[in-house]
């Protein structure tokens, strides 16, 4: 199968769409597929023009503009996507599907629809982002264009993303050719869930029991994100302070990896509310080093309503850790509260939750005990079925 993403963030940058969309095309191409990347992402800062490169079985190509601020963004990538696919046609490579990635602020995936259904081409659109009030954007623009009504197979990486799409989709009878169980949109079988994928095996680590960790005894609370405000870390460290105020000295001991505009914030609070034997900052953390830290942790603190499917969350998951987690979040789809995990409502339910963890007799080993079953449906193998199902259903509605 031919496939061709379109995503308008790739690397080098690090984020939740990035780390997908390179590790399904990687995964993709392994499997034997012929997969090609089209992005505004350049290949290191600063760097401009189109160019080509392959890795690992993936075709990048890049299309970078000179922009302030060095954002993913080019005024005329839509003339170049549409050219590539042109050229791909004409050269006897006619992708089979092309997938587009989009976030709240995709322009390139979002001016690439139109023409690419134009083209005839079998599409897939996954929502990787949480809308927010951007759907009423989303909403005035389906009035103005009808873009509800392409032949798109619609798709998203969590039933939070899914939500604020089937709301702008028209109805449809049920049971419509539905993946993932959406049972909404006009013409296109509704909205596919499709999950981010893990290599579960890679993630899962030996655990250190807490005698024998470098932290103590103390039950090892830890979170992984940047720090940015829409991931609430600094609402997180007032709840570790909560917590640490109501416990005994050596209970509770928390690592917070990542770095951002709102760390050096972060170290201000832990040194101004005494923390310093409470909290650990250590900044970004490779991925050897944070299955070393998973293999001494707890639970994994996911505190933030936006998070769209929670990637890190997964990875510690996979490492066997249990979950705290917002109610919002599409984490929390893979938490069973009180049985996998604890799903709180808010903010102020996060120092609470913590407190039980340390305090509750048993509850912190039951939740570790059944936490050592990864989630289902996220293995790549699984998340690699249903992408080509949905890639399927895509050239059905493109008349292929």
């Amino acid at each position: 199968m031919r496939i061709t993403h379109v995503s308008d963030t790739y690397l080098p940058l690090l984020g939740g769409i990035e780390a997908q969309v390179s590790r399904l095309a990687r995964q993709q191409a392994a499997a034997g597929h012929d997969v090609e990347v089209i992005t505004t992402t350049p290949a290191a800062p600063g760097r401009h023009g189109i160019s080509t490169t392959v890795r690992d079985g993936v075709t990048v190509h890049r299309i970078a503009a000179r922009v302030p601020g060095g954002w993913p963004v080019h005024p005329r990538s839509t003339a170049h996507v549409t050219a590539r696919l042109r050229e791909a046609v004409n050269q006897g490579e006619r992708p089979d599907v092309v997938h587009l990635h989009m976030g709240v602020l995709a322009p390139t995936a979002q001016a690439a629809l139109r023409p690419v259904t134009r083209l005839g081409l079998p599409t897939v659109l996954t929502v990787h982002s949480v809308w927010g009030s951007a759907w009423r954007l989303f909403a005035a623009a389906d009035a103005v264009l009808g873009w509800t009504r392409w032949p798109v197979r619609w798709s998203a990486v969590s039933e939070l993303t899914a939500a604020p799409l089937r709301r702008l989709l028209p109805p449809v009878k049920t049971g419509a050719g539905t993946s993932g169980g959406a049972t909404t949109g006009a013409g296109t079988g509704g909205v596919a869930i499709l999950p981010n994928g893990l290599d579960l095996d890679a993630w899962r680590v030996p655990r250190t029991e807490r005698d024998a960790r470098p932290e103590g005894s103390a039950v090892h609370v830890v979170a992984a994100a940047r720090f940015a405000p829409r991931k609430r870390l600094l609402p997180l460290l007032a709840a570790v302070a909560d917590a640490a105020s109501r416990l005994p000295d050596g209970a509770l001991f928390v690592t917070v990896a990542g770095d951002g505009p709102q760390r050096a914030a972060a170290v201000r609070f832990v040194a101004e509310h005494g923390l310093r034997d409470v909290v650990s900052l250590p900044g970004r953390l490779t991925e050897t080093e944070l299955k070393r830290l998973y293999a001494r942790a707890d639970v994994f603190a996911a505190p933030s309503p936006a998070e769209a499917f929670g990637i890190a969350a997964l990875e510690a998951q996979a490492a066997g850790l249990t979950v705290i987690t917002h109610a919002e979040s599409g984490v929390a789809e893979r938490v069973v509260d009180g049985a996998t995990g604890l799903v709180v409502p808010g903010d102020d339910a996060l120092a609470a939750a913590i407190v039980r963890l340390v305090t509750e007799p048993g509850l912190l080993d039951g939740l570790l005990e059944r936490a050592a079953t990864p989630p289902s449906g996220v293995a790549w193998p699984e998340v690699l079925t249903a992408s080509e199902r949905v890639y399927e259903e895509a050239r059905t509605l493109a008349g292929g």
